[in-house]
C-alpha cells in the first residue's frame, strides 16, 4: 500500500509538471516598508513636540507614496483640506491658529485601489510668546529656549544663522525679518531674500515717527509701503510700528493710513504695535492697556502683533517698582493670551546695568541669565502639556482680563449737570474712542428707579418727565425744584458688542418744576 501510494505521488509530480504546474511550499509576504515608514514618518513638519509661534502654520508631509490619488490634513480632528498629489517630493498646506495649547496633525492617504493609509499623529504646541534681541549685545549670550518663546526677531531682515552669529542658540528658532528704515539695500532684494527663505511674515520699519529710530514722515512712507506692496508676494506685511498705539498717534499713523488707498490697506496682513508703560495705578493701568489693544482691534479689525512692550520706570534695585512691573507684565500677558486677535508679543528687555527702566529687564546681556521677571515671562503664556522649563516664581494671576473687565477700567467724567425747567443740561469729559454714553438720572442717591438716555453728544439737555407722584407733590407742597442724581458712563463696542467703561462719580442737580 505504501508503495503505491509513492508511485501514485510520483505519477501526479510529473503530471503537474508536464502541464506546467509548479509547486512551492509556504511562502513569506515581506512587509510593505515604504507604506510603514510612512505611517511613522509621513508628516515632515511640524517636529514632534515643537513650540511654534501662532499665526500661520505649515504642515508639511512627504509625498513619496505610490499609487495615492488624494491626500487629507486633519488638524485636531477637523478636515482641513483635500488635495492630489503633486510631482514635488514633499506637500505642504498651512492652517491658522492663535489659540495657545497642543495641537494634533495627521495625513490620511487614499489609494488609488480605495483603501486608506494614515501617518502616525503628530503634536505639537502653539504659542504667541518671542523674544526681540540685536546683534550688539542683547542676543549674545542668551538662550531663548530658556523663555520657552516660539520666534525672535532682530531688527534686521537677515537672521542670526545667516549673519553667522556667535549665539548658535537662535539658529532652529523661527526667525521673522525687518525692514528697519532707509537702506543701501534695495527692497527688492530684501524680499527676494525673505521669499528664497520661505519666511511668512515681514515686519516694516521700526518706529518711523522718532527722529531717532527709522525716521519717515507718513507722506514718505506711502512710497515706502507702495514699494513694499508691490514687492511683498506672499509675504504677509506688518504695518510700521509707530511708537505708541496706532490709533493715539494722531501725527503720524492717522495720516499715514487714512491716505492709503484700499487696496494698500488690505495688503497689511496684521497691525505691529509698540507701546510701554510708565506709571502704573494698579492692576487697572494693565488693564486699560489690553484696553487700548481691543481699541486697535475694534478699529482695524486686523491681527495684532504687540512687537515691543515694557514697563518704561522703576530701576532693577526698587522692590515695590519691580513688583508692579510683574504684576503689570502678568495681567497684560494674560490677557493677550485670551484675545484671538491678537497672533504674537514679544517683551523688550533693556539692559539690567545701564537702563533705568531695568526692572523690565528679563535677562542679563552679558551672561544670559534670566532676572526674575525674566523667569516670570519664561513661565507665563505656554501651552497646556508643553514641557516648559519652570523656575520656581509665582507667575499665576487670577485677574478678569475679558474685553468687559478692560473697558470697565477706563474712567468716566461727568464735568458738570446743571439744572433747568423740568430738564437738566450736562457736560461729559470725551472717552477716547466710546461709541456714546449712558445719562443716568434719579431721585435716590443708590440710583434705584433711575431712569437712562442714551446720547453721542458730550453736551447736551436731557428733558424730565415727571411721574404722577411727583405731580402730586409738587401741587400739593408747591415743589418749585425737584434733587436729581446724575451720572454717566461711555460705552464701547466690539465686534457689535457693548461693553461698558465704570460711571463717573454722581453730581447733584435741582430741576425747576416749573
Amino acid at each position: 500500500m505504501k508503495g503505491f501510494k509513492r508511485i501514485t505521488s510520483i505519477v501526479l509530480a510529473l503530471a503537474m509538471f508536464a502541464t506546467g504546474i509548479a509547486i512551492s511550499g509556504p511562502t513569506t509576504v515581506k512587509a510593505d516598508t515604504a507604506t510603514d515608514n510612512w505611517k511613522a514618518n509621513g508628516i515632515v513638519s511640524p517636529k514632534q513636540d515643537k513650540l511654534i509661534g501662532a499665526g500661520y502654520i505649515d504642515v508639511k508631509w512627504d509625498n513619496t507614496l505610490t499609487d495615492v490619488s488624494q491626500y487629507k490634513v486633519y488638524v485636531d480632528g477637523d478636515l482641513k483640506v483635500t488635495v492630489s498629489p503633486s510631482s514635488d517630493k514633499t506637500m505642504s498646506t498651512e492652517f491658522y491658529t492663535t489659540q495657545v495649547s497642543e495641537h494634533n496633525v495627521y495625513v490620511v492617504a487614499t489609494l488609488k485601489n480605495g483603501s486608506n493609509v494614515q501617518t502616525a499623529n503628530r503634536r505639537f504646541y502653539v504659542t504667541k510668546k518671542g523674544v526681540c534681541v540685536n546683534t550688539k549685545d542683547m542676543g549674545t549670550a542668551v538662550d531663548p529656549a530658556s523663555m520657552n518663546v516660539g520666534w525672535y526677531y532682530n531688527w534686521d531682515w537677515k537672521s542670526f544663522k545667516d549673519m553667522n552669529f556667535s549665539n548658535k542658540k537662535f539658529d532652529d528658532l523661527e526667525f521673522v525679518p525687518m525692514i528697519w528704515g532707509d537702506s543701501m539695500t534695495e527692497t527688492s532684494e530684501i524680499f527676494d531674500n525673505v521669499k528664497s527663505k520661505g519666511y511668512k511674515y515681514l515686519l516694516a520699519y521700526n518706529e518711523p515717527d522718532l527722529t531717532w529710530e527709522s525716521n519717515v514722515r507718513p507722506d514718505v512712507m506711502q512710497y515706502r509701503w507702495n514699494d513694499c506692496v508691490n514687492n511683498k508676494g506672499n509675504v504677509r506685511l506688518g504695518s510700521p510700528a509707530v511708537s505708541v498705539f496706532p490709533t493715539w498717534s494722531n501725527d503720524w499713523w492717522t495720516p499715514f493710513w487714512n491716505s492709503m488707498a484700499a487696496d494698500k490697506k488690505n495688503a497689511m496682513s496684521f497691525i505691529a504695535v509698540h507701546s510701554y508703560q510708565k506709571s502704573y495705578d494698579g492692576a487697572k493701568s494693565a488693564l486699560q492697556y489690553l484696553q487700548a489693544i481691543d481699541e486697535c482691534w475694534e478699529t482695524y479689525h486686523k491681527p495684532i502683533w504687540i512687537t515691543e512692550f515694557a514697563f518704561w520706570k522703576f530701576s532693577i534695585n526698587d522692590a515695590a517698582g519691580c513688583a508692579k512691573v510683574q504684576e503689570f507684565m502678568k495681567i497684560v500677558i494674560k490677557g493677550l493670551n485670551e484675545r484671538s486677535y491678537v497672533e504674537r508679543y514679544s517683551w523688550f528687555c533693556p539692559n539690567i546695568e545701564e537702563d533705568a527702566a531695568s526692572s523690565s529687564s528679563i535677562f542679563n546681556y552679558k551672561t544670559g541669565e534670566l532676572t526674575t521677571l525674566g523667569k516670570i515671562y519664561a513661565q507665563i503664556g505656554n501651552p497646556l502639556g508643553y514641557n516648559a522649563k519652570t523656575y520656581g516664581v509665582s507667575s499665576y494671576i487670577s485677574t478678569n482680563t475679558s474685553p468687559a473687565a478692560c473697558a470697565l477700567a477706563m474712567p468716566t467724567t461727568l464735568y458738570s449737570a446743571k439744572a433747568k425747567k423740568k430738564a437738566f443740561k450736562y457736560q461729559i469729559k470725551a472717552v477716547s474712542k466710546a461709541a456714546g454714553y449712558q445719562v443716568q438720572y434719579g431721585v435716590k442717591k443708590n440710583m434705584k428707579g433711575s431712569k437712562s438716555k442714551y446720547v453721542k453728544k458730550l453736551n447736551g439737555t436731557i428733558k424730565i418727565k415727571f411721574t404722577k407722584k411727583q405731580k402730586k407733590q409738587i401741587k400739593k407742597k408747591k415743589l418749585k425744584r425737584i434733587k436729581y442724581y446724575v451720572r454717566v458712563r461711555a460705552y464701547k463696542t466690539l465686534d457689535g458688542k457693548r461693553l461698558y467703561c465704570a460711571w463717573s462719580s454722581k453730581d447733584k442737580v435741582k430741576v425747576k418744576t416749573r
